[in-house]
């Protein structure tokens, strides 16, 4: 009897004890609170319709600065890696020798003018003696044929004269043109020549070149909007569509440029044109050897939809965001995307204005579940 009672006590306190803390789970769901997460709102912006393309930065001239004669370098008029204007002198290779050679050779001009003078006295002579008969043919031809080896020999002194004069020209190296000179090779005091190698490197660094390349396609569109009638002629940088570039930080150079260049072929291994975009580069932000994008397209804006890349998310079907509906649901959104513009990325379809998306504790949630919804921080861009 003992042992029945027992059993029925100890059964009736575990179903209490069950009934208990399934109370407790019930109040537990019923009170849990929604998570938390930040949305952003469907915006409308200005976008430029553009296409990126890879372009990379070069120089409209490039050249490099070898020494015509030799010597010893006397002078170095500019440091590494300093602008010069065009016309500065930037070497001076040992002079003396050279003027030396100019002073020989005005001095063999001269030599020569006075036996060009002496064999012309002596051809007139000749010919009034000729004239009386005092004198045969033989020697006034004689006279003929020296005045002109004389006159010969002055023309060969004469370009003796201007080769030296070249010469000693050369030993003075200014900038062609202006830009930045890079490293110098050679100290002072050094023998340079032709046979040293370049002395240095002079590149222009304003204006200045972007190269990139075009499908034919996108060729031909950007030839229907520039309005060209056909590249018969010049490439007017008049009529070029806007071109403008992105810097490795991510950062728009300022100044827009102009395409002013159109190889004369398409590469049939890659079906690209060439093209080149000149920049006025006035502040020397532009590199030779730089990466950049490279942004073609219309000179006018238009309104795009847009959200924060940070919202996008990818799964087999392709890229989708979870909206926040007004009953405070999530609801998975698949969309079609545009270009990026800075922290946002353009939607074409899928999306309306004023939609809330999730931004940020996208881990914690899943579609049909409640949220709740806070404002996250102004983007910019």
């Amino acid at each position: 009897m003992r042992q029945t009672v027992l059993v029925c006590a100890l059964a009736s306190l575990a179903f209490l004890a069950g009934c208990d803390g399934s109370d407790e789970d019930e109040r537990g769901g019923a009170g849990a609170e929604a998570p938390s997460v930040q949305v952003a709102g469907v915006a409308r912006r200005e976008i430029l319709d553009t296409a990126d393309f890879i372009g990379r930065v070069e120089a409209i001239d490039t050249i490099d600065l070898t020494a015509r004669v030799e010597g010893f370098l006397e002078r170095r008029g500019a440091q590494d890696g300093s602008y010069v204007d065009q016309g500065a002198e930037l070497f001076l290779i040992e002079p003396e020798p050279y003027e030396a050679a100019v002073a020989k050779a005005e001095a063999g001009v001269a030599q020569a003018g006075a036996d060009l003078a002496l064999a012309a006295v002596e051809l007139d002579r000749a010919r009034e003696l000729l004239a009386r008969e005092t004198i045969p043919q033989a020697q006034y031809d004689t006279a003929f044929a020296q005045r002109d080896a004389a006159q010969a020999r002055l023309q060969a002194a004469e370009a003796d004269r201007r080769q030296a004069e070249l010469r000693l020209g050369y030993t003075r190296i200014t900038a062609p043109f202006a830009g930045r000179i890079g490293r110098i090779a050679s100290s002072e005091g050094a023998v340079v020549g032709p046979a040293t190698g370049p002395l240095a490197n002079l590149t222009r660094i304003s204006p200045i070149y972007v190269a990139f390349s075009l499908g034919e396609a996108q060729f031909l569109s950007i030839l229907d909007e520039s309005g060209a009638e056909d590249l018969r002629g010049n490439v007017d940088p008049e009529r070029s569509p806007p071109v403008r570039i992105i810097l490795p930080n991510d950062e728009s150079y300022p100044e827009p440029g102009a395409i002013a260049f159109v190889d004369n072929r398409v590469d049939p291994r890659t079906g690209t044109i060439g093209l080149r975009a000149r920049f006025e580069n006035a502040r020397g932000l532009l590199w030779p050897g730089t990466f950049v994008t490279v942004e073609v397209g219309s000179e006018e804006a238009e309104v795009r939809l847009v959200v924060p890349q940070a919202s996008v998310q990818r799964d087999q079907r392709g890229p989708f965001v979870l909206v926040v509906g007004e009953d405070g649901l999530v609801e998975q959104r698949h969309v079609e995307l545009g270009k990026q513009v800075g922290s946002d990325v353009v939607v074409a379809e899928g999306l309306q204005e004023g939609e809330s998306v999730i931004v940020e504790g996208l881990q914690r949630v899943r579609p049909g579940v409640p949220v709740n919804a806070v404002p996250a921080a102004p983007r910019e861009g």
